[in-house]
């Protein structure tokens, strides 16, 4: 199954977020994904790490012996972190700045993270529980195992609460490769439990209709689509538990804390709307009235609906594929460029090659993204649509 070359191209400019969505993405990221990029703005200067002098070499001599010159030690790497000053400026060893970053906020991230774990509120224990899995920037090519006791607790919580939200956590730290579950306790969930405790939501047919695409199932197909197309709604859960995680955060926390629980809670939220609906509403596929209809009853959920930045970018890309009217498709097309704009500017954890990413600016401007995402209640689509509207670019200027 191939998917097709366009909508790929409008994926890479959105995956990031859902590790922004993955999603979101989705989303992300997750499980079954297109080929991805991280968000990166490698051309702001001013978060440029400075780098102190090498020490001079110093020969020495013993009983008129010349001796090789010592090794310079390595220099000291200096960064410029938001809110960060003094010793604390340095990096230890052979410190990557994404490390370096983690150990000066891990008192706080963690603190912050057993808080939620401990919490008597189900949700906020799913939460604390998945945080565990966080990766603000993935190492692709060593996935992580999934057969870990942070998993077992959550998939236990998932099964004994029957809490659609948590189920969505869960299944986005279980899934494995064709969509399947991953060995180990995550054996223990399934896409049709989640349909089965989440009547009226086309998220979890959606991926059954996915998983029997990949699988060559076409009647199975055909069954999760039609039942995907009937549903009211279309909600991986993002949202809430985005809001329930944010909402936790104390209120002193710091612009460099802020930015690293923000990006940790996205990059555990990998469950959103599938990007091979794209294939399952092929060119070809929608030939056929029944498809084609069921496509355009999804797509209309999704532009109504959909809260991620991909989920905005696949109903704008099968508005154009369905030939929706003009008006719906140049206000998807636009929703999702200024979208997109706004976001790309500000995320610490893209290309840090240097360490470039890593300034005050942008940790402000990345902030304010998460400033938004609360004040939207974890929407972020309408997050990313007030900073728009309030003509702040996230990378604060």
């Amino acid at each position: 199954m191939k998917i097709d070359t366009s909508f790929r191209r409008a994926w890479r400019w959105t995956v990031l977020v859902i590790v922004l969505l993955s999603s979101l993405l989705a989303l992300l990221l997750v499980t079954g994904r297109a080929p991805q990029k991280h968000i990166a703005n490698t051309t702001d200067a001013r978060s440029a790490l400075v780098r102190a002098s090498p020490q001079s070499a110093v020969s020495h001599v013993n009983t008129g012996v010349q001796r090789a010159p010592a090794p310079a030690p390595s220099p000291a790497v200096m960064d410029v972190l938001c809110g960060v000053s003094g010793p604390e400026l340095a990096r230890t060893g052979n410190e990557t700045i994404e490390e370096h970053v983690a150990r000066l906020t891990q008192t706080a991230i963690s603190h912050w993270q057993s808080a939620l774990a401990a919490s008597e509120d189900p949700r906020r224990q799913a939460i604390g529980l998945a945080l565990a899995n966080a990766q603000p920037k993935p190492t692709f090519g060593s996935e992580r195992s999934k057969d870990t006791p942070v998993n077992n607790k959550l998939v236990l919580l998932a099964i004994e609460t029957g809490d659609p939200a948590i189920y969505s956590l869960a299944i986005g730290q279980c899934q494995g490769d064709l969509y399947d579950m991953a060995p180990g306790p995550c054996q223990g969930l399934s896409w049709e439990h989640w349909a089965d405790i989440d009547p009226g939501n086309a998220v979890p047919w959606l991926w059954i209709a996915a998983k029997a695409e990949r699988a060559g199932d076409q009647q199975r197909v055909e069954e999760a689509l039609a039942t995907a197309a009937t549903a009211a709604r279309i909600d991986a859960y993002g949202t809430a538990l985005s809001a329930t995680a944010l909402g936790a955060l104390p209120g002193d926390i710091s612009p460099l804390e802020k930015a690293v629980a923000g990006t940790d809670v996205i990059s555990i939220l990998r469950i959103g709307t599938p990007i091979e609906t794209a294939s399952l509403c092929s060119e070809t596929a929608i030939q056929q009235p029944l498809r084609k209809k069921q496509c355009s009853a999804i797509a209309r959920v999704l532009a109504a609906q959909g809260s991620t930045l991909i989920e905005l970018s696949l109903a704008s890309f099968l508005a154009d594929r369905l030939a929706f009217p003009q008006d719906m498709r140049s206000a998807l097309k636009t929703e999702s460029k200024n979208a997109r704009t706004a976001l790309t500017r500000s995320y610490p954890w893209g290309d840090s090659a240097g360490g470039a990413t890593f300034g005050c600016d942008t940790v402000l401007g990345y902030d304010s993204f998460i400033d938004a995402l609360q004040a939207a209640g974890g929407n972020g689509r309408a997050a990313a649509r007030a900073l728009v509207a309030a003509g702040r670019p996230a990378d604060g200027h």
